[in-house]
């Protein structure tokens, strides 16, 4: 890979990787400034485009955050600490809150953050997230590597303690996904955490039929903002309108799957993610998954899509 030039046409400097692929070709359009985020990640064939994320629009680009793209990192943890407060180590550690009403802290620093692009190619591209000690006591940094392939494309997150001390560690990826009329949810996991009034989970119980993934589930009217444990890393989205199926295959210490479906939204969230909401609090839940990095350790994983013709049975 090589250095090159952002596209400064849009609010926000823009970095586009493209590459053939079978039957057509891949584009895929990064904003590091942004949270080092996924704008869009199209396929192009003979029937026209498909995107395989939500694509941000230019207003987005041009004054939204990375919840308005197509996929932001999760760095240092997941989802939510209660009240942005913990203990690791005998050290009370207490984070400010974000300032929109939530009354705790969410997704971590790397998604407000602007991450360097290190090295970057044609169909490839590298950036990074370095966070000093402050409120969150521990240095860090983080590493996305987006590549595109043959037929889609992975992400790769990693995390390095470059502190002196052992931190609490956890990663994940927040892809939007398109929600056609009939998309279907494929997902095998082991149970799922029934949230209180704040999100918060709160009890875990077996699957309910109306979320069994197994099988597919069509998402139309599915509602959900639930953490899923025991997941196997793989799952898939068929979209029977478009013909396609979108295939989602991880790597490494992705065993949670947070499913994001809010109501009359055109998107959905599919997101591998390494730890509970708030296992921080939780050091007492089995399996919780959230890591105990210590000095020069690493955490890493990959998101491999993978786009295909839809097989109807």
């Amino acid at each position: 890979m090589q250095q090159v030039e952002f596209d400064q046409g849009i609010g926000a400097h823009t970095l586009t990787l493209n590459r053939s692929a079978a039957n057509g070709s891949l584009e895929c359009t990064l904003c590091p400034g942004r949270g080092g985020v996924v704008t869009r990640l199209a396929w192009h064939g003979a029937d026209g485009t498909i995107d395989l994320l939500r694509p941000a629009s230019d207003w987005a680009l041009r004054h939204g955050s990375a919840i308005d793209m197509g996929c932001f990192p999760l760095v240092p943890f997941s989802n939510r600490i209660a009240g942005g407060e913990f203990t690791f180590d005998g050290r009370r550690v207490r984070l400010p809150l974000d300032g929109d009403g939530n009354p705790h802290v969410i997704h971590g620093h790397g998604w407000r953050a602007a991450w360097t692009v290190e090295d970057a190619g044609t169909s490839a591209a590298r950036m990074v997230f370095r966070h000093r000690a402050d409120a969150w006591p521990w240095r860090y940094r983080a590493t996305q590597t987006v590549v595109l392939e043959e037929d889609g494309a992975s992400l790769t997150l990693s995390l390095v303690n470059e502190d002196d001390r052992p931190m609490p560690a956890g990663i994940g990826l927040h892809p939007y996904f398109p929600k056609p009329p009939g998309t279907r949810l494929t997902a095998r996991v082991g149970g799922v955490w029934l949230n209180g009034p704040t999100i918060l989970p709160v009890e875990r119980v077996a699957v309910p039929p109306h979320w069994a993934f197994t099988d597919g589930i069509v998402m139309d009217r599915t509602v959900l903002d639930n953490g899923f444990t025991g997941w196997d890393g793989v799952a898939a989205l068929d979209w029977p309108t478009l013909g396609r199926r979108l295939s989602m295959e991880t790597d490494g210490p992705f065993g949670h799957l947070i499913v994001y479906a809010p109501s009359d939204a055109d998107y959905l969230c599919v997101e591998p993610v390494s730890h509970m909401t708030d296992a921080i609090n939780r050091p007492e839940e089995p399996g919780n998954g959230l890591r105990r990095l210590e000095p020069g350790e690493e955490l890493s994983g990959t998101l491999r899509l993978r786009v295909e013709p839809l097989v109807s049975l």
